[in-house]
């Protein structure tokens, strides 16, 4: 009723204001043409929403895929053949670099046509232009951190840099101290690492008992006693993970029911496990690690569908069972990684085109023939590294300039050929020569890691066995 007035009185001006109004059947043609015109801008308006719409899912899953990207990202090693100091970051810290780079897809990227290259530029030009003008107001922390979030996602040597920069103009902000820390770390920067993340903990100091005060002192410490592990200082290591778990524990006996904390909880029992196996004290650890498997175990309880308790939980196997085989308890090791290799098929199948849970589901598949053959179980454990090699080569296939792929790629060819040598020396051969020239790939690049040329020496060892 409202729109029948709202065209009665526009129908009218009109025959107010033309002439030719007064013909007949004019006014029947106007009212037609504003229904006309009325069906159009309503038809508009819908198009608007619905590409408003398509926009905003557009950005969200180019959000999603960049942060599975970023993921990917930090889980590679920073260098080439890189040791155990370059593992993914924890503690709150993948989910800082997943929030500037949907910062980075809310803003610059759509500006820069989803560009990489060009969004950069365009920061470095907003960050130069407003520095000239006097008038960053704070912004160009935000700028060098998305900057930042970039070059990471792009394997860009510039992702330490900006950070760093970032952390440099906010000395107060814990989180970017801890981010230019874990880059530090990641890099082998062990001094400026340290230097963060003592930053972060000192801020986490002044905070008293808040909430935010507390998430900075555990997560730094946790950060702080990765550096001193990769120094080898196990002792100091062991107590900045002790400092960690009592942060953790005080903010859950606030009555605080996070599973992130639960879960990071689980982590210092991992740390201060692996830092009791580095001493030799394998009961220890192995108590350890067993307290963070029941932290896993129930979380994965409480959300079954989830992809992290269920990976969590399958890393907690694996730790337990390398620790039994230390111990000599074979029997239970295989068992611990058959838990573990259940767990990680489910989640490929799950999700087949992680290549995470690949890699896991091959890993695990050589570890349970690891303890096959120490069992004497030469058929199964034969059975178990084939099963293996199907998906390192798959991963091969799908990412070749991954190094760590082709390397595990090569690992088990070795292992195969080396099973295989006695009975079938042609097929052995041929598996023995594919791993030995992919080692000599990654030995051309790196030449001057020791472990790479050992590599090459254990495939000479055993092609010269069928040259006997």
């Amino acid at each position: 009723m409202e729109l029948g007035w709202h065209l009665a009185g526009v129908v009218s001006l009109i025959g107010r204001s033309a002439p030719w109004f007064s013909r007949p059947g004019a006014e029947l043609m106007a009212v037609l043409a504003l229904l006309v015109l009325l069906a159009c801008a309503i038809s508009w308006r819908r198009r608007r929403r619905r590409f408003a719409q398509v926009e905003a899912a557009s950005l969200r899953d180019e959000a999603a895929r960049l942060k599975h990207r970023l993921r990917q990202r930090l889980w590679e090693p920073t260098s080439l053949f890189a040791n155990g100091i370059n593992t993914a970051p924890t503690m709150g810290a993948c989910e800082a670099f997943e929030g500037d780079l949907e910062a980075v897809a809310r803003t610059v990227l759509v500006e820069a046509g989803g560009r990489h290259a060009k969004a950069k530029q365009i920061l470095l030009k907003r960050m130069s232009a407003e520095r000239d003008d006097n008038a960053l107001n704070g912004s160009e922390v935000s700028c060098w951190r998305q900057l930042g979030a970039l070059s990471l996602l792009d394997g860009s040597a510039d992702a330490l840099p900006a950070y760093a920069r970032a952390a440099d103009l906010a000395p107060e902000n814990a989180q970017a101290q801890m981010l230019a820390g874990i880059l530090h770390l990641r890099a082998g920067n062990l001094a400026a690492a340290e230097a963060a993340f003592r930053r972060q903990i000192e801020l986490g100091n002044k905070g008293n008992g808040s909430t935010d005060a507390g998430l900075a002192r555990y997560r730094g410490h946790t950060m702080l006693g990765d550096v001193l592990a990769a120094r080898e200082e196990t002792d100091a290591a062991m107590a900045a993970y002790a400092d960690a778990q009592r942060e953790v524990n005080a903010l859950l006996e606030r009555g605080s029911e996070n599973v992130a904390l639960q879960r990071d909880l689980s982590v210092t029992y991992d740390r201060i496990g692996d830092a009791h196996a580095a001493k030799g004290e394998l009961d220890g650890a192995l108590d350890s690690y067993r307290r963070s498997l029941e932290i896993a175990q129930a979380l994965a309880k409480r959300e079954p569908e989830s992809d992290v308790w269920q990976h969590d939980l399958s890393v907690s196997f694996d730790r337990i069972g390398d620790l039994l085989d230390k111990k000599g308890d074979g029997e239970g090791a295989l068992k611990s990684f058959r838990k573990s290799l259940a767990i990680a098929g489910a989640l490929s199948v799950r999700d087949p085109d992680n290549a995470q849970w690949q890699w896991d589901l091959s890993a695990s598949h050589d570890r349970v023939g690891d303890a096959l053959i120490a069992q004497g179980k030469l058929e199964e454990a034969l059975d178990s590294y084939r099963r293996g090699l199907e998906v390192a080569e798959a991963l091969a296939k799908h990412d070749p300039g991954h190094p760590g792929w082709q390397r595990d790629l090569a690992v088990s060819y070795h292992k195969i050929g080396s099973l295989e040598a006695i009975r079938n020396p042609t097929e052995a051969r041929e598996l023995l020569e594919r791993g030995r020239a992919i080692i000599d790939r990654l030995a051309q690049i790196a030449a001057h890691q020791a472990q790479w040329r050992s590599d090459l020496s254990r495939f000479d060892e055993v092609l010269k066995t069928l040259d006997r």
